[in-house]
């Protein structure tokens, strides 16, 4: 009885391992990007995702200013789209921001509370873009698919 025990735990850890494994290999499947219902854009590639959140690129290919809206440093979300996309941790990510902010002055993306705030903002500005959990998506944002 207990090898069995010890098998199941074993099973269970190897395909919980699996499963993250392939979660964040495919990239992240519960967050999406959201843009303005005005932005143009449909998709966005990852690496240029990455620039836009990391202001090294800020400006659309129109020509309309980037407005990276961010969730607190805590939030499960945020984590989430860091590490499946900036490839970073939120802790890293404020690294950046602050090393950035003493060497270029560059300032950090807004920071709001909760994914109301995130839409809010993001509807307001044809500019913004931000992410959210994809239960939280409705009629006033666009969601835009992020590609490799």
């Amino acid at each position: 009885m207990m090898i069995n025990k010890k098998i199941r735990v074993i099973v269970i850890g190897i395909l919980a391992i699996i499963w993250f494994t392939a979660r964040t290999s495919l990239g992240f499947t519960d967050v999406v990007v959201i843009v303005n219902k005005n932005n143009p854009v449909q998709t966005v590639k990852k690496s240029v995702l990455v620039r836009y959140f990391l202001k090294k690129t800020t400006s659309w290919d129109k020509g309309t200013r980037v407005v990276p809206i961010d969730l607190t440093v805590n939030d499960p979300v945020r984590q989430e789209f860091s590490e499946g996309i900036l490839q970073k941790s939120p802790h890293e990510v404020e690294e950046y921001w602050i090393a950035e902010s003493l060497t270029g002055g560059k300032s950090a993306p807004e920071i709001v509370s909760d994914f109301a705030l995130v839409k809010k903002r993001v509807a307001a500005d044809v500019g913004a873009l931000g992410y959210v959990d994809k239960t939280q998506v409705d009629e006033t944002v666009k969601v835009v698919e992020v590609v490799n």
